[in-house]
């Protein structure tokens, strides 16, 4: 991939033995803690490593050159999920078959049309007569686990979630029929969550002439319920505030926060002389509970 499109990419001076260095030192970094042993993943890549997507996709794109090579009717690929048309099923059947013989490593498998729809990422296809018709699609093994209505979050990320969902189903179909089967589920899921579906209503979106949020002097408070922010937002309003402040609601702690944080909480980094921290941006290393530094020299002395 540098041999390709080293040319149009922004190196920052480093040239490719260095860049290949680097990347092998950030693999390198694959031991974990677990009930006080020590792991280290000897192959593939851990879920939540920054260099995952960008590796899958120089991975893939080898697996895939072969095919591409025979010129399918339609190739797409979404990390590591393909949809592939061809003009005949012997043609489906070799292209699968070359796939599979590129690396030892992996081994894909094929997903059925079911009474005519291909699932395919989060949508359905269906190929007759020329046309192509869409529909959102949930997987038979997905539990539709939203955050529920009675959770302790606040409304507006309820609401987001809801939102969001109902977004999807809407812009992905192609038809009516498909986008109201699609709204059914939507419905359906939220219902099982807690959440009371109103009618679809439209409404035209009015542009607010208040003063961008950025601009403003975040107040951080955790959150506790609607009411209180509900409160606080009335008080900063009586104060004449509400032009400099904006509340902003901390989640409370849960187990995900205690294993990684949102790089919106983070602490900052607290280490003098920080290696990590690029260009002085102090906390842009502690993406876990402990900074960067410190965690790099507790592995150099296994």
């Amino acid at each position: 991939m540098l041999n390709m499109h080293g040319a149009h990419m922004e190196t920052y001076g480093l040239s490719k033995a260095r860049l290949l260095t680097l990347i092998k030192e950030c693999l390198n970094c694959n031991i974990f803690k677990w009930s006080g042993t020590y792991f280290a993943q000897v192959r593939g890549l851990a879920m939540g490593q920054r260099l995952a997507p960008v590796l899958a996709v120089c991975f893939m794109s080898r697996i895939e050159a072969p095919v591409l090579a025979r010129l399918p009717v339609l190739y797409c690929r979404y990390i590591d999920d393909c949809c592939v048309i061809t003009s005949t099923q012997s043609e489906m059947d070799e292209c699968f078959r070359i796939l599979n013989q590129q690396s030892q490593y992996i081994r894909l498998t094929r997903e059925k049309p079911h009474n005519g729809w291909l699932p395919f990422l989060n949508t359905q296809i269906n190929l007759s007569m020329g046309n192509v018709r869409v529909k959102w699609y949930r997987k038979e093994s997905c539990k539709n686990i939203l955050i529920h209505a009675r959770s302790a979050h606040p409304m507006a990320m309820k609401r987001a979630v809801i939102r969001n969902m109902f977004k999807s189903a809407n812009k992905l179909c192609t038809g009516d029929h498909e986008r109201q089967e699609s709204r059914s589920l939507a419905s359906e899921i939220s219902v099982a969550n807690g959440y009371t579906v109103p009618p679809l209503r439209s409404r035209s979106h009015v542009e607010s002439g208040d003063i961008s949020r950025q601009n403003k002097l975040p107040l951080c408070l955790t959150f506790i319920s609607d009411s209180i922010s509900f409160a606080v937002r009335r008080c900063i309003v009586r104060a004449q505030l509400q032009n400099d402040v904006t509340l902003v609601n901390i989640p409370n702690n849960n187990i995900k926060s205690q294993l990684v944080r949102n790089r919106l909480y983070d602490r900052h980094c607290i280490c003098e002389g920080c290696v990590v921290c690029p260009h002085g941006r102090t906390g842009d290393c502690s993406n876990t509970t402990r900074e960067a530094q410190k965690r790099i020299t507790s592995r150099r002395r296994l």
